[in-house]
């Protein structure tokens, strides 16, 4: 948090309403705030997996092309604002307050209570509606049906890579979980998904979307134009999201249709981000905030591929918040050691996340037995501090598990500055 100002802890204070799944608060503030109609088009994406990095490289993609835009996504690594990004580059701590301001008087005026992920939404809409952009990017928090970010107006929907996720929230069948997501879709509006394998799925995705839009929300209901992407098998999140990047260029109506979008200078931090040593005497770190299993399975697919993994000359940073399937979360994070035995295992606890992390003795256990060395260090300063003591450049450290994790690392490394955390590197 920047700052002492009331409004910041107001801010700071909505934590303890926890998550609220709902449309109702969200949509009365929206309704309060009294914005002036949209005049950006608003591309709104949902999944499990990869969504950050289709919204990253869209936006990476609209900059490069001149096209101002606005990116809304959680959480965020080290400040609240990188939460909203105007051309890739966190919006600065006044813009941010502003608008804030206006959120607090909108909504204590009329009673509605709004938990943090709801007050930095709809920060994000009045920044958006102030900065006159040309397109928003919005990725959904949690589902699609009932997430804050429903309530706004979109023109295209899409829906990234699926996997079970908070099933105590949204059901314990893939398909459930699909149809909770596919509710972003629009009526009339192109709906782009990345194909699920599963037929089931498919088809549940399929019927959804044949009933797009929210009477609630005063929509219009009808079909969306629903347009399945093929996404090579094994492909990465990055892979994947560029094969969606280029079926949304496709219908912008404010790109140049002979132009394909460029992604090459996207650096989506904590997102497989390679972070060079400072001195010979340090070693190279490897951040991804992959924290699912799904999310790690894939990660860890990549990573059997690192040369410095295969040659067994790198070192495994891990801190984890608690998990709903803490065994398929740590399955092939364990499986990648067997495979390619690291030189250590440094365990460390993610500092600033909604929940205490869990503690570096509960996750030992998953790695006792395996004959390679484990270190434990709580507070992820102190790992950092003994992995830079102990290993140098021919070392590389791979930091998985946490998002929270990463901002920890991140901010000890110094890399808090707006160019360090935007996502549109220099040509």
């Amino acid at each position: 948090m920047r700052g002492d100002t009331e409004r910041r802890l107001w801010l700071e204070s909505s934590k303890k309403l926890g998550m609220a799944l709902g449309l109702s608060n969200t949509s009365k503030a929206v309704d309060a705030l009294n914005l002036p109609p949209q005049n950006h088009t608003t591309v709104h994406v949902a999944g499990s997996n990869g969504k950050g990095t289709t919204c990253a490289l869209l936006c990476t993609a609209l900059t490069n092309e001149g096209i101002s835009n606005l990116m809304f996504s959680s959480p965020h690594l080290i400040r609240v604002e990188e939460r909203i990004r105007i051309n890739g580059i966190p919006v600065q701590p006044d813009v941010f307050d502003r608008a804030l301001e206006k959120v607090y008087a909108a909504t204590t005026t009329k009673g509605i209570r709004v938990t943090f992920f709801e007050i930095t939404f709809l920060v994000s809409l009045v920044i958006a509606s102030e900065a006159d952009v040309e397109v928003m990017v919005m990725e959904t928090g949690l589902g699609g049906r009932l997430d804050a970010t429903r309530v706004a107006k979109a023109d295209i929907g899409v829906l990234t890579s699926l996997s079970l996720e908070h099933t105590d929230v949204l059901g314990d069948e893939l398909a459930t979980i699909a149809m909770e997501k596919a509710a972003i879709a629009r009526a009339h509006c192109p709906m782009i998904v990345r194909r699920p394998e599963d037929e089931n799925v498919r088809s549940a995705i399929e019927e959804t979307t044949l009933k797009a839009g929210m009477s609630e929300l005063g929509e219009v209901s009808g079909p969306a134009e629903l347009m399945f992407v093929d996404v090579p098998l094994g492909a990465s999140f990055r892979e994947e999201a560029e094969c969606l990047v280029r079926e949304i260029w496709a219908h912008l109506e404010c790109v140049n249709p002979l132009h394909q979008p460029m992604t090459e200078n996207c650096v989506w931090p904590a997102r497989m981000q390679l972070i060079e040593p400072s001195e010979p005497s340090e070693p190279f770190f490897l951040l991804d905030g992959a924290h699912n299993p799904s999310g790690i399975s894939r990660v860890v697919n990549e990573l059997s591929l690192n040369p410095s993994v295969c040659e067994g000359s790198w070192v495994m940073l891990l801190g984890t918040s608690p998990q709903t399937d803490m065994k398929g979360t740590m399955r092939p994070l364990v499986q990648l050691c067997k495979d390619n035995p690291p030189l250590a295992v440094v365990l460390s606890e993610p500092q600033g996340g909604r929940y205490p992390a869990v503690p570096v003795c509960e996750l030992k256990k998953w790695f006792d037995g395996l004959g390679i060395p484990i270190l434990s260090h709580s507070m992820p300063n102190d790992a950092v501090a003994y992995l830079k003591q102990n290993y140098n450049q021919s070392t590389l450290v791979v930091s998985i598990g946490s998002l929270y994790l990463q901002g920890n690392i991140l901010e000890m490394m110094g890399w808090t500055t707006d160019e360090n955390l935007s996502f549109v590197a220099k040509h």
